[in-house]
């Protein structure tokens, strides 16, 4: 358990970290205008949909390299190649991906505005997007340089990587959009300029200290093969449309929810808030045990692997479980947050707020279950299965309960169906999850550790 969170916590500091990087855009655009607000984040809506699609493959090189990590403790040799190796990977396909991307950027205009969206909100957008698409390349460096000291246990320099962005984005934003007055631009252009910084900073850090320094991967350019990305690729396409198919859901969601009003659609963007808060908790968890379970499953210790997966699925239970009953006995607090005193719409907004959040509150633990299957098996190299089971849970399941339940329960109707289809898909997760344990456990013919022989004892993560 110790290992788990001391692995766990910075990961969701780093992540809540992330968030009040978000926050701190939106202030600085609220400071603009609100055409800058609007044109802002539909920018930043369109660049996160762009940008899932490398992150997420991109980021699953950390369970290849964690589980050559485990190899290496009784392989040197193989293990440590195959670490370099990975990591390579993860360097190649972040640049081929970010060049591949690009086109979508230039043809964004045209989508947007075949998409009916207002023009002069377009023209904002693209201000703030043709700007931020220089941070593609630098953050999907900085994903592979956390993804390979997060294999190692080195989590904590995550956390500090992460504040680091913040500490200099803010006063970088500031200065290009207000003093330079470039507006939105600017804000893009600060954003970008300080995750290069930051990349350049925590490469030097990351390669200059003797454990990481044999794998530095500029060094033996010939190996850097279209080859070396089909491990990468088998994992990370399947996770990208598994992340896609739920970010479509909850963007479809939010297309319902908007045929029910401004007020819906406004409670359903706080609830979203709610979730994500929950989300990037267990997301924490979720992230760390996968790593552990890579590591065993690298050493061919099912017993290990099979603790660390019980372990992950506790934890996350736990903390979203805490944060619903939260929720669940006080949401009146969430309208002195988000209600606007002499709004006209605020009396509606108080008096269905609490109702829809006690329904949210019931998403919190089945998303982290899903959540949390999905990061470990993807950390046992099992990713078929699962992105099929999203598909069903999410598209089968959730989206036409929530469109069912809308016309008789309105917007806590929406939250209901997504409930039943975050749950479907969490529960059909963890049904993989012990069968695949069963398997490795059979497949490998290992015994459990001795009771006096705890799981640190197997290996040792340095920090």
């Amino acid at each position: 358990m110790k290992k788990l969170i001391s692995l766990a916590v910075p990961l969701i500091i780093s992540q809540l970290v992330g968030q009040l990087l978000v926050f701190t855009d939106v202030w600085m655009m609220a400071k603009l205008s609100i055409l800058s607000i609007a044109g802002g984040g539909l920018g930043a809506a369109v660049y996160s949909i762009i940008f899932m699609v490398a992150g997420s493959t991109v980021g699953c090189v950390a369970n290849l390299i964690a589980i050559a990590y485990g190899k290496a403790q009784t392989d040197p040799d193989g293990g440590h190649a195959e670490i370099s190796t990975s990591l390579k990977s993860g360097v190649l396909l972040a640049v081929i991906l970010t060049l591949a991307l690009q086109p979508l950027f230039f043809v964004m205009p045209q989508l947007l505005q075949a998409a009916n969206q207002d023009p002069q909100t377009v023209t904002m957008a693209m201000h703030y997007v043709d700007a931020l698409k220089w941070t593609m390349l630098p953050t999907l460096m900085l994903l592979v340089l956390r993804s390979l000291v997060s294999a190692f246990g080195d989590t904590r320099s995550v956390m500090v990587m992460s504040l680091a962005t913040v500490i200099l984005n803010v006063p970088l934003s500031y200065l290009f959009a207000f003093h330079f007055e470039m507006g939105l631009a600017g804000l893009g252009y600060g954003t970008a300029l300080a995750s290069f910084s930051v990349m350049v900073g925590y490469a030097l850090w990351v390669f200059t200290r003797p454990k990481y320094r044999v794998y530095q991967p500029f060094s033996h350019w010939h190996e850097y093969k279209l080859g070396i990305l089909t491990p990468l690729l088998a994992i990370g396409v399947p996770i990208m449309i598994a992340t896609m198919l739920e970010h479509a859901l909850f963007s479809t969601a939010a297309l319902l929810a908007g045929t029910l009003g401004a007020v819906s659609l406004a409670i359903h963007q706080i609830a979203l808030q709610c979730l994500n808060l929950s989300w990037n908790i267990a997301f924490g968890f979720s992230q760390a045990a996968s790593i552990l379970v890579s590591q065993h499953v690298g050493r061919k210790e099912p017993a290990l692997v099979k603790r660390y997966a019980k372990l992950g699925l506790v934890m996350v239970t736990a903390t979203s479980a805490v944060i619903g009953i939260a929720v669940s006995v006080d949401p009146e607090f969430l309208t002195t947050v988000f209600s606007v005193e002499g709004d006209a719409l605020a009396s509606q907004l108080v008096s269905a707020l609490p109702g829809v959040m006690i329904m949210v509150a019931m998403c919190f633990v089945v998303d982290a279950w899903q959540l949390a299957a999905i990061s470990i098996l993807r950390g046992m190299k099992v990713v078929k299965a699962p992105t099929i089971t999203t598909a069903i849970g999410y598209w089968l399941i959730g989206l036409p309960s929530a469109w069912f339940l809308m016309h008789s329960m309105g917007l806590r109707g929406i939250w209901a169906g997504l409930g039943i289809g975050l749950g479907a898909t969490g529960l059909m997760l963890l049904v993989i999850l012990i069968r695949e344990l069963r398997k490795l456990e059979i497949h490998s013919g290992a015994t459990p550790p001795k009771p006096d022989q705890t799981p640190d004892d197997h290996i040792v993560i340095t920090a």
